[in-house]
C-alpha cells in the first residue's frame, strides 16, 4: 500500500530561508529595565545565534524539514561565533556554502534584555545582515537555483539590502510554484511602509503567507487592532497604510498570521476564512525571544505539508510555547516534530473537564 501520504508530502517539502542571522547577547532575567546610570545584576549574560531567518530555519531543521540559510556574516569573531553553532548544534543543511561572507562588514549582533514582566528590548548593530544583496545571498545570484519548494523571508526590515531585488524575486519563485512566507519583524526606523514592503503585501509580487506581530500588522497597516489590520491584509477595504485601495482580494496576501504572544494567534486568508487559536500553556516562561520564529517554524513546517491552518497554528504555538521556557533564541534544546505535535495535542487535543481546568490556570497571561 506504500507509506502513509503525510509521509510522502513531508519528504517533497524543502526550505530555503533568506535573511538575517545575529549573534544574541541575552541579558537576563530581569525584573525591571535598568535606570539610567543603574548596575543590575543577572543571573545570565549568554551569547548564541539568533536572526529571525535563522532562528526559523533551525527549527524547521530540528523538526525535520530540509532547511537551508541563506544570510550574511563578516569576517569576524561573531561570525565565528554563528558558523560554529550551526555547524555544531542545529541540522540546518551546509550553512558553510549558504552563508555569504561580507569582508567589510561585522555580523549583526543584537543585546537582548528579557524577564518574565519585561516587554523584549534590543540594542542592534545589523552589519553584514542590513547591506547584504540578494545577488550576494542567492546561489550565484539566481533565484532559479535554489532548491526548494517553500522560501521563507525573515527580518526583513533588518535586511535593507534585500529590498531592492524583492519583487523580481518573489515573481520568479511563485512562477515556478515556490510557496513564499515571510515574517517582517520590528521596524527600528519607524517607515513601516517602504516601498518593497508594499509590493510584499499588493500586486503580483505579493507574498503568500504574511507572519507579522500584532504590533507589526497594526504599523503596516495604520489600523488600531490586529483584527483590522488582518482585513487590510488580506485584501479588505482599506491598503496597506491606511491609504485606500480599490484592488480586489486576489492581489494581496493570500494567508496572513498575526501573532499575538500570549493572546495567541489570529490568522485569516483572501477567501475569507478566519481562525483564532489561544496561546498554548506555559508553566514557567524563561526568554521569549526567538518564540515568534518558533512559531513560524511549527506554523510552516505543518501547513507546507498540505494540512489544516487550524492544526498549523496549534503547532506554531505548541512550538513558541517550548522556546518560551528555554534560555536564548536557538540551542540544541529546540524541538522535534514529535515534541511540537505532543505539545500541541496536549494543550488542543480533547481532553476531561478537570485536565482543561487545570490548563485554564496555567495559560499564559499578558504582565500587570
Amino acid at each position: 500500500a506504500g507509506p502513509p501520504i503525510r509521509a510522502i508530502m513531508a519528504t517533497q517539502v524543502k526550505f530555503a530561508v533568506i535573511g538575517d542571522a545575529f549573534v544574541d547577547i541575552s541579558v537576563g532575567p530581569l525584573d525591571a529595565l535598568p535606570s539610567p546610570g543603574a548596575d543590575v545584576e543577572v543571573e545570565t549574560v549568554s551569547q548564541g545565534p539568533g536572526g529571525s531567518a535563522l532562528n526559523t530555519a533551525w527549527h524547521l531543521a530540528a523538526q525535520g524539514v530540509p532547511a537551508t540559510l541563506h544570510a550574511a556574516v563578516g569576517q569576524d569573531r561573531m561570525a565565528q561565533v554563528l558558523t560554529a553553532a550551526l555547524k555544531n548544534e542545529s541540522k540546518v543543511t551546509d550553512p558553510a556554502k549558504s552563508l555569504a561572507v561580507l569582508k567589510y562588514q561585522a555580523t549583526a549582533t543584537c543585546v537582548a534584555m528579557h524577564g518574565p514582566r519585561v516587554d523584549r528590548t534590543f540594542v542592534s548593530t545589523y552589519g553584514a545582515a542590513k547591506t547584504a544583496t540578494l545577488n550576494q545571498l542567492l546561489p550565484g545570484g539566481n533565484a532559479d537555483a535554489l532548491d526548494a519548494t517553500h522560501v521563507h523571508i525573515g527580518g526583513f526590515y533588518v535586511c535593507r539590502g534585500v529590498h531592492g531585488g524583492l519583487a523580481a524575486c518573489v515573481k520568479r519563485l511563485k512562477a515556478r510554484g515556490i510557496k513564499v512566507s515571510m515574517d517582517p519583524n520590528f521596524d527600528a526606523t519607524g517607515e513601516w511602509t517602504p516601498p518593497a514592503m508594499m509590493t510584499a503585501v499588493r500586486g503580483p509580487a505579493a507574498v503568500d503567507v504574511l507572519m507579522p506581530s500584532e504590533v507589526e500588522a497594526c504599523e503596516i497597516t495604520g489600523k488600531d487592532t490586529a483584527e483590522e489590520a488582518l482585513e487590510v491584509l488580506v485584501g479588505g477595504a482599506a491598503g496597506a497604510g491606511g491609504t485606500g485601495s480599490s484592488e480586489s482580494s486576489s492581489d494581496g496576501v493570500g494567508l496572513v498570521v498575526i501573532k499575538r504572544g500570549a493572546r495567541g494567534v489570529l490568522a485569516g486568508d483572501s477567501s475569507g476564512r478566519r481562525w483564532a487559536v489561544p496561546a498554548c500553556t506555559v508553566s514557567k516562561v524563561v526568554d521569549t525571544n526567538g518564540a515568534g520564529d518558533a512559531f513560524n517554524a511549527g506554523f510552516l513546517r505543518v501547513w507546507s505539508q498540505g494540512l489544516d491552518v487550524g492544526a498549523a497554528l496549534m503547532a506554531g504555538c505548541a512550538a513558541a510555547a517550548i522556546a518560551a521556557q528555554h534560555s536564548g533564541a536557538v540551542g540544541a534544546w529546540a524541538p522535534d516534530r514529535k515534541i511540537v505535535d505532543a505539545q500541541s495535542e496536549a494543550e488542543y487535543g480533547d481532553k476531561p473537564w478537570w485536565q482543561k481546568g487545570i490548563l485554564a490556570c496555567m495559560a499564559p497571561r499578558r504582565p500587570v
